[in-house]
């Protein structure tokens, strides 16, 4: 089949060239613009490829002219077979599939850069080209940065099979073994799991087989794994001995079975499979991929043992996830391969390195910022923008019309006032970029929305996925701190109490709302649950720190106002790092004498802290229109109660002076365990953190009394999220366009930490409007 190149200065010109070399009927296989014009590849659809082993299909002439190929006098079945005739069409047509679904790709990249951006960033993450083509082309194309991320996300978690739960897997009479090439960790895996069985059922539900006799050591290592855990371990060599073990183990009894390590080239895969197939006893296959290996070696491995003429698999166990630098390649493979991830292994010791996550703990995990930290094999943006023409199609007239007529009247209906000055489109539009960019902001947005929507989220799963928001931001090694604030509650006339949590970075940026609790005369609504008779303050806030201590990425440090003497003993010997804000009054000892806070802090050296490094927000502690000096000041003092030995802590006091006249505008003092660092700077920003937090929720509470239907809980965790949101919409001097933009909506010069919360509304229904 010939396939002849022409070229015309404009598309009609190079059509005409076409329908005179090849007539009406001609076969468009490609149309795209080059330099100086249009360059169009056509055949001759009666035209067909010369008979013999050695034709090859014409060569497209470099010059402009045309050069068609000689019709075929005879026909187009003669000299070429039927079968081969209907190869070349479908080899013709998958070209042009491909070619059309390359155009059309390529055309949505070119619309919407933020496809792009997206694109470049999950290669990053490592998941394949074909999956992101696959996702990308369903994007809608008007979400910015943030939002189209979250969209990606969300679309990765809801296509990521993995066991629904560890019940589904663990039942009577279970076979499973586990396969994969040499060296993935499946021995380990095994003993993890015979643990697991063990701490289940008992060492009489388990039996312990391994087909692996070429690696040296292998089967004494499982037999000592078999020893520790009190389990038998057979070893067998052919389908004939797997069918004598099978007979002496109980219908009622689980096996487990290490295999040998294949190779995905080495036709002994084939064998393998059938020795499991003839066990006698129905055999679950369980594919071991190990994350440190590249998605092009997943994805061979998955394609040559899923077709291994085997079992089908029935899923899979992602091994060695602390060792790999992104785990998106070995997420890629069990999407496209449809194998639910039973587990992923973190470590060798066993049995605690075997962890069973949710499909959003997986994708977070691969999404999270240290998993794309190099980009050595991924390309970048500027290689992207290099290979790409970010070129925008050209306007409509009526879309042309309509922007003109946006930038018009909206900026003239969002932001009159008596002034009579306006923002422009461009500055409201920057407003709502500001928000996609903020992951405190876009939280609140998403929560904001979902409520308007009658779907608000449930107070676990919300905290669940803010916690892995604020983990994330955090990565492995950056302090972190959680304030906790309690306040009194008015709820559709009944009065209760409120205790939230809020997660800061070691800069004191707020990162996301943490667990929240709320009280009422008719029993304690928590996420996990109510009950009738609420806790003591002290014991409802050490669940609170230990659910947010739990599984965090680096030390965290809680700050909380007051807090019995039994709670500060108990979170001491936990090795928790608490700071409590305390009464000046508040009893101490100091070289074994009693004495009041105020009075053991009085003759330590107070020191200066450098207020841009302390406190790069607008303003602190309601000082906004003063200008305060600060001063912070640490020792060491003991605490006592009878029956108990001393406990010692730091004490800490921090100043607030007016740098103008030397006035003493505000004082806090505060005791701390002993393993915190005593760093006057991380202290004095975390008494101040707690105070602004609750002054932030304090403006948000509203919410919580509003008509809505949700559960109170559900709705605390709204709240907190919303306050938070607020308060760094005011706060944060590179939210500032996006502040005045809703001081404006508001008809205000400024936005005041009181109005912030309205402020963020309006940014929100901006965000909606521009959005339509």
């Amino acid at each position: 089949m010939n396939i002849s190149r022409f070229f015309g200065a404009t598309n009609r010109e190079a059509m005409r060239q076409v329908r005179l070399a090849l007539g009406p009927d001609a076969l468009i296989i490609s149309n795209k613009r080059v330099n100086g014009g249009v360059e169009i590849l056509a055949t001759d659809q009666t035209s067909l490829p010369e008979d013999g082993p050695a034709a090859a299909p014409a060569r497209p002439a470099p010059s402009a002219a045309p050069r068609p190929a000689p019709p075929s006098a005879a026909g187009p079945h003669q000299g070429l077979p039927e079968a081969d005739l209907m190869g070349v069409i479908g080899e013709l047509k998958g070209s042009l599939e491909t070619r059309i679904d390359e155009l059309l790709w390529g055309s949505q990249l070119r619309r919407s850069p933020q496809a792009v951006t997206l694109f470049q960033s999950l290669l990053r993450f490592g998941f394949s080209t074909a999956l992101l083509r696959a996702m990308l082309k369903r994007m809608p194309e008007q979400l910015a940065h943030r939002a189209a991320f979250q969209w990606a996300r969300n679309e990765l978690v809801s296509h990521l099979p993995v066991l629904s739960s560890e019940d589904a897997l663990w039942q009577p009479g279970l076979a499973l073994a586990l396969v994969g090439p040499t060296g993935v960790g499946k021995t380990t895996t095994v003993a993890k799991l015979a643990a697991r069985c063990v701490r289940r059922s008992g060492p009489g539900s388990l039996v312990l087989v391994t087909t692996d006799t070429y690696r040296i050591g292998a089967h004494e290592q499982l037999k000592i794994y078999g020893q520790m855990l009190r389990v038998p371990v057979h070893v067998v060599q052919d389908v004939h001995e797997m069918r004598r073990v099978m007979q002496t183990v109980r219908p009622d009894q689980t096996l487990l079975i290490d295999n040998v390590g294949i190779s995905q080239r080495d036709r002994y895969i084939h064998e393998q499979a059938a020795l499991l197939a003839g066990a006698g006893r129905a055999v679950e296959r369980l594919l071991v991929l190990n994350a440190v290996s590249h998605g092009d070696t997943l994805d061979e491995v998955a394609r040559s043992y899923a077709g291994d003429g085997g079992t089908p698999l029935r899923g899979c166990i992602i091994s060695k996830i602390d060792e790999a630098s992104r785990l998106g390649a070995a997420l890629d493979t069990a999407i496209r391969y449809k194998l639910p991830i039973h587990y992923v292994s973190n470590g060798q010791k066993v049995p605690e390195n075997l962890l069973f996550l949710s499909a959003a703990e997986l994708i977070d995990r691969a999404l999270a910022p240290a998993q794309a930290n190099r980009t050595l094999y991924a390309p970048s943006e500027a290689d992207l923008a290099a290979l790409l023409s970010m070129t925008q199609p050209a306007d409509s007239p009526d879309a042309a019309a309509e922007r003109r007529r946006q930038q018009i009247l909206l900026p003239q209906l969002l932001t009159g006032s008596s002034r009579g000055d306006v923002l422009s489109l461009d500055q409201l539009q920057t407003a709502v970029a500001l928000q996609d960019e903020d992951s405190v902001l876009s939280e609140a947005y998403d929560l904001w929305r979902s409520r308007a929507a009658g779907a608000l989220p449930s107070a676990a799963e919300a905290i669940e996925h803010l916690r892995r928001v604020a983990h994330g931001s955090l990565g492995d090694t950056q302090p972190a701190l959680v304030a906790h604030a309690r306040q009194s509650l008015d709820w559709q006339g009944r009065r209760g109490a409120w205790l939230g949590a809020a997660w800061f970075d070691g800069q004191g940026r707020p990162l996301a709302a943490a667990a929240q609790q709320a009280g009422l005369a008719d029993g304690w609504h928590t996420p996990s649950g109510a009950r009738l008779s609420a806790p003591s303050a002290a014991d409802a806030l050490l669940s609170q720190i230990e659910a947010e201590g739990r599984d965090a990425p680096a030390p965290v440090l809680h700050v909380f106002d007051g807090g019995s003497q039994a709670l500060m003993r108990t979170l001491s010997a936990n090795e928790c790092q608490w700071l409590a804000v305390s009464s000046p009054r508040a009893r101490v000892y100091l070289d074994d004498e009693p004495c009041v806070l105020s009075a053991a802090v009085q003759p330590l050296m107070y020191r200066p802290l450098d207020a841009q490094a302390f406190w790069p927000l607008l303003s602190a502690a309601s000082l906004e229109d003063a200008q305060p000096a600060w001063w912070a000041t640490t020792g060491r003092a003991e605490l006592r109660v009878r029956g108990e030995p001393d406990l010692p802590v730091r004490i800490f006091s921090l100043r607030a002076v007016d740098a103008r006249d030397g006035r003493l505008l505000k004082a806090w003092f505060a005791v701390a365990g002993m393993a915190v660092d005593p760093d006057p700077v991380r202290m004095a920003r975390a008494l101040v953190l707690r105070q602004e937090c609750q002054a932030a929720w304090r403006q948000a509470v509203p919410l919580l009394a509003d008509a809505g239907r949700e559960p109170l809980v559900d709705r605390a965790v709204f709240t907190a999220q919303m306050g938070l949101a607020a308060w760094r919409l005011a706060q944060d001097p590179a939210l500032a366009p996006a502040a005045r933009a809703a001081a404006r909506m508001l008809g205000a010069d400024r936005l005041s930490p009181r109005h912030a919360h309205a402020g963020l509304l309006k940014l929100f229904a901006l965000k909606e409007l521009l959005s339509a």
